[in-house]
C-alpha cells in the first residue's frame, strides 16, 4: 500500500537534514493557475501512436526500465523527431524498437532477452546507464508475465478491475523491480514511483477510458523521483542542511536507500502534498 500523505507529513517534518518550506510551496501554488493545468498525454513521436491493446501493455512493460538516466555525457536518443533524453529517451528508443519488429511486449523473449538485442534496442550517444540493471528487469518481468500472469502484461491490468492503487499494489507485490520502498525511522515507506507511473500514464493516454478507466488516482502521489527535488529545491520549497547541501552541488551521487536519499524523496513527497492542497 502506499503511505498516506498524513504519516508522511509527520516523518517529513522531523527529518534532520531535508526542510520542507510550507510557505514557499504554498506562494508557488498560488502563483500558478490550476485551470491551465492539464495531464500530459503521452503522445508524439516517443510513444506508440494507435490507443491499442499493445499501447497499453507499452506502458507497463517500458516503465519497468523507466529509472536513473543521470550522467556525464548524458544518453540521448536520436529520432526523426530530434533528439530526446531521459524518459523520453528511452520511451522513443523502446518504441522505435517496436517497429522495427522487435517483440518487446512478448513475455517469453522478455524473460531472455540477448544483452546484445537490447544494446541495439537502447542505442544512442552513449550506452545507457545501469544498463545490466534493465536487461535483469526485462527478464524479470518477462518471467512473472509468463508464469504468473498467462505472459499477458495487460493482464495485470485487468486483474487490478479499475483501480489505480489495486494496479500499484499488483505490481508491487508481484515484480520484486517495481517495488520501491524504504524504511525511514522506523516507519516503513512505498513509494512505488514507478509503479505509480502505470495507472497514471495509462489514464492520461487513453483519456479516462478502456484501459484508462482507473478509480482511485487521487490516492497516488507524486513521483519521488530525482529530478522533482531539483525543481522543487530551485523554487525554494525544498531546503537542505549543510553536509547533504555540499554534496549535492559537488554532484556526488548519493547511495541508493541511504539517508540522505531516503529524506530527499520523503520530503518530495510531502512537498507535493502540500501543493496539491493549495491547488
Amino acid at each position: 500500500m502506499l503511505t498516506g500523505p498524513e504519516s508522511i507529513g509527520a516523518i517529513a517534518q522531523q527529518l534532520p537534514d531535508v526542510r520542507v518550506d510550507q510557505d514557499r510551496a504554498r506562494a508557488f501554488a498560488e502563483d500558478v493557475s490550476a485551470s491551465e493545468l492539464s495531464l500530459p498525454e503521452w503522445r508524439g513521436p516517443a510513444f506508440p501512436p494507435e490507443d491499442t491493446d499493445d499501447t497499453a501493455a507499452f506502458m507497463l512493460v517500458a516503465n519497468s526500465v523507466n529509472f536513473s538516466f543521470w550522467g556525464n555525457p548524458k544518453w540521448t536518443v536520436t529520432v526523426p523527431a530530434g533528439e530526446l533524453d531521459g524518459s523520453f529517451g528511452l520511451f522513443a528508443a523502446l518504441t522505435r524498437a517496436l517497429e522495427e519488429g522487435a517483440p518487446l511486449l512478448d513475455a517469453s523473449y522478455l524473460s531472455e532477452i540477448p544483452t546484445g538485442d537490447l544494446e541495439h534496442i537502447l542505442r544512442g550517444s552513449v550506452q545507457i546507464p545501469m544498463f545490466e540493471e534493465r536487461v535483469a528487469v526485462f527478464r524479470e518481468v518477462g518471467t512473472v508475465l509468463k508464469q504468473r500472469f498467462g505472459g499477458r502484461p495487460t493482464r495485470v491490468i485487468r486483474e487490478a478491475e479499475g483501480s489505480a492503487p489495486a494496479l500499484v499494489d499488483l505490481l508491487a507485490s508481484c515484480f520484486p523491480s517495481f517495488d520501491d520502498r524504504a524504511s525511514y525511522a522506523g516507519a516503513p515507506i512505498a513509494f512505488q514511483k514507478r509503479a505509480q507511473l502505470v495507472p497514471a500514464m495509462l489514464h492520461a493516454r487513453f483519456g479516462g477510458q478502456g484501459w484508462g478507466r482507473l478509480a482511485g488516482l487521487d490516492r497516488l502521489t507524486v513521483f519521488a523521483d530525482y529530478k522533482l527535488p531539483q525543481v522543487l529545491r530551485h523554487l525554494g520549497v525544498l531546503e537542505y542542511a549543510d553536509g547533504l547541501a555540499e554534496r549535492v552541488d559537488a554532484e556526488e551521487e548519493l547511495a541508493s536507500g541511504s539517508s540522505y536519499e531516503i529524506q530527499i524523496r520523503i520530503a518530495t513527497l510531502w512537498a507535493g502534498e502540500l501543493i496539491r492542497r493549495v491547488l
